[in-house]
């Protein structure tokens, strides 16, 4: 057990160092905007801002360096200046969380569970396919053109990513996986948990707080990361999607509930703003959802009277929105070009005639790739693109995975069963103020999601949020129950869901491990390699078995290709291009 208190203070303390930064950045920013700090939920908020301008600093950064140790440097002494101004403010913040047992304790208690599982070996296999590759790349190069002609899986231009190789410095130098997911999950669970004690602190209040009972609802969500091995030890987006997702409807709703015209409330909307775009920069298919919430969001704020302010408040904050929009979409399309020729690879979307732009013809093989592997993984594309017999079975996997969508969907099948009836009791009563059409944005996006690439995985955070808000419509309908009992209906499906981490542990027996034999934590062995010399005399490396190349030497692909080169004989980060047929 002694032998833990290595890596797991290792893990805590690195993990209150990065949330420190990223909350000092973001003070950074809300200082700039004349918004104070007083609150723990405006810290939580700085956190996420502070994040957010990061992926922002490290698109431009990467344009002409490595993410190497001086952007952290000079990240962390931004981050200083910016608490050591707002040093008042963090002690009472300080003084606040002391007199907050319940909060510190289940905060503790969590950071230790989820450290303990942060120690396990990455096992996803995209992580050991593509995504070390691509943060090793991160860490030595500044962007590379045409990475993409070396292994296609490296043109995805994924901006997290960046923040992974941040990651990678002092103790967790070339093994930030064991900490970045674990940062993102546990910033949400402390606003989940913030959120949930409120709602039940508050439960004698006639009003709900929408965005806490929402919050409260997600909080299984996020444990069941812990359930298995390696389910934190990865760089896989889907966690970050997931996470921004839910902070988008957090964040929405409370500027349902809270946002009027001349309340000088726009920071409602400008952090809603940050969340989607980075959403929608970190996960293509994320743009979907962002857009539908923004235009959902812009008719109500029309419909309340949002052009009612000043002429000089309105402009000043629709400028604020596109240049936000501008700052980091503009950025990310440019890498998009360099990586791959393409502005949103896989799509032949802003194609680029550059020497390194990928064969077109292999643009249309990886979209036909994706959309029969998410179907039905590993068929014919003819087979499964020109019927529907991949429905049968997909619609069986989708049953199977319980937690992830099974339970969800029944949840909102009995909510929705609960708000109809709800309805019928309550006819002649005029309404909470949130209606079905808060569902439409998650609808258009489970849409999309089916006809496009429906593999289970993207959607977890869909369906989950999906069931949350039919809860809080359900509660919000039964109006005429006591605030209380609606609060402890919340407290009550929260803890069953919760249930299933410890029943799932339990079951696999995937308890916490003793320290590992790599200074506390378990390493993955590195898959033997070949050698592969292309028709140029490039020589690449490649594993010899499995497909993934881990932390194999730079430059690794699962799928050499005899006619990609080097643009610069020697210089690999000139990039490489592909040789097409006529020279």
């Amino acid at each position: 057990m002694l032998s833990l208190l290595q890596p797991l203070g290792l893990i805590l303390a690195s993990w209150l160092g990065l949330f420190l930064l990223f909350c000092g950045l973001g003070r950074a920013v809300l200082g700039a905007l004349q918004i104070g700090a007083a609150s723990p939920r405006q810290w939580l908020d700085s956190f996420w801002l502070g994040w957010a301008l990061v992926l922002f600093v490290l698109q431009l950064w990467h344009f002409a360096f490595p993410v190497n140790d001086l952007i952290m440097l000079l990240l962390a002494t931004g981050a200083a200046l910016s608490l050591w101004r707002a040093r008042f403010e963090l002690g009472e913040l300080a003084a606040r969380l002391r007199r907050d047992k319940a909060f510190l304790l289940l905060m503790g208690g969590s950071a230790l569970w989820f450290a303990s599982r942060s120690i396990e070996m990455p096992a996803a296999f995209d992580t050991g396919y593509r995504d070390i590759q691509a943060v090793m790349w991160m860490d030595t190069y500044a962007i590379v053109p045409g990475l993409g002609n070396l292994f296609a899986s490296l043109a995805y231009n994924h901006p997290s990513y960046l923040y992974n190789a941040l990651l990678d410095f002092g103790a967790f130098s070339g093994r930030s996986v064991y900490i970045a997911n674990g940062l993102l999950l546990l910033a949400y669970l402390a606003q989940a948990l913030a959120g949930g004690l409120q709602l039940w602190r508050n439960r004698g209040s006639n009003a709900l707080r929408w965005s806490r009972v929402f919050a409260l609802l997600t909080i299984p969500f996020i444990f069941q990361y812990t359930g298995g091995r390696g389910g934190i030890t990865h760089f896989l987006t889907d966690t970050i999607v997931d996470l921004l997702g839910f902070l988008a409807i957090i964040y929405w709703l409370d500027f349902l509930q809270g946002w009027q015209p001349r309340a000088n409330r726009d920071y409602l909307l400008l952090r809603l703003a940050v969340i989607v775009a980075v959403g929608s920069i970190v996960k293509q298919t994320y743009t979907i959802f962002g857009l539908a919430i923004a235009l959902q969001t812009g008719l109500i704020w029309l419909r309340r009277g949002g052009l009612a302010a000043s002429s000089g408040q309105v402009a000043r904050l629709l400028g604020g929105i596109i240049l936000l929009a501008a700052a980091f979409l503009l950025p990310w399309l440019a890498r998009g070009v360099l990586s791959s020729g393409y502005m949103a690879y896989p799509l032949s979307f802003g194609r680029i005639e550059l020497d390194w732009t990928i064969p077109a013809e292999h643009i249309e093989t990886r979209q036909r790739f994706l959309a029969t592997n998410t179907r039905q993984r590993g068929s014919d594309p003819e087979e499964v693109l020109g019927s529907w017999d991949w429905l049968a079975p997909w619609l069986s996997r989708l049953a199977d995975n319980f937690f992830h969508t099974a339970l969800p969907a029944a949840i909102s099948t009995i909510s929705l069963f609960l708000l109809a009836a709800g309805k019928v009791v309550n006819r002649s009563k005029s309404g909470s103020g949130l209606g079905l059409w808060a569902l439409l944005p998650l609808l258009i996006m489970l849409v999309f999601w089916f006809f496009s690439f429906p593999n289970p995985k993207y959607a977890r955070w869909l369906f989950w949020a999906f069931a949350a808000l039919c809860v809080l419509l359900a509660l919000l309908e039964w109006r005429q129950i006591p605030p209380q009992r609606r609060a402890l209906g919340a407290v009550a499906v929260c803890a069953v869901c919760f249930a299933y981490t410890p029943f799932f542990v339990l079951r696999l027996g995937t308890f916490p491990l003793p320290a590992g034999p790599a200074d506390g934590f378990y390493a993955r062995e590195q898959p033997q390699i070949r050698r592969f010399e292309t028709e140029s005399g490039l020589i690449l490396n490649a594993p010899m078995y499995g497909g993934q190349c881990w932390s194999l030497p730079l430059p690794c692909t699962d799928t050499p290709n005899s006619k990609v080169y080097a643009r610069a004989p020697g210089d690999l980060g000139a990039g490489f291009a592909y040789a097409t047929e006529d020279g």
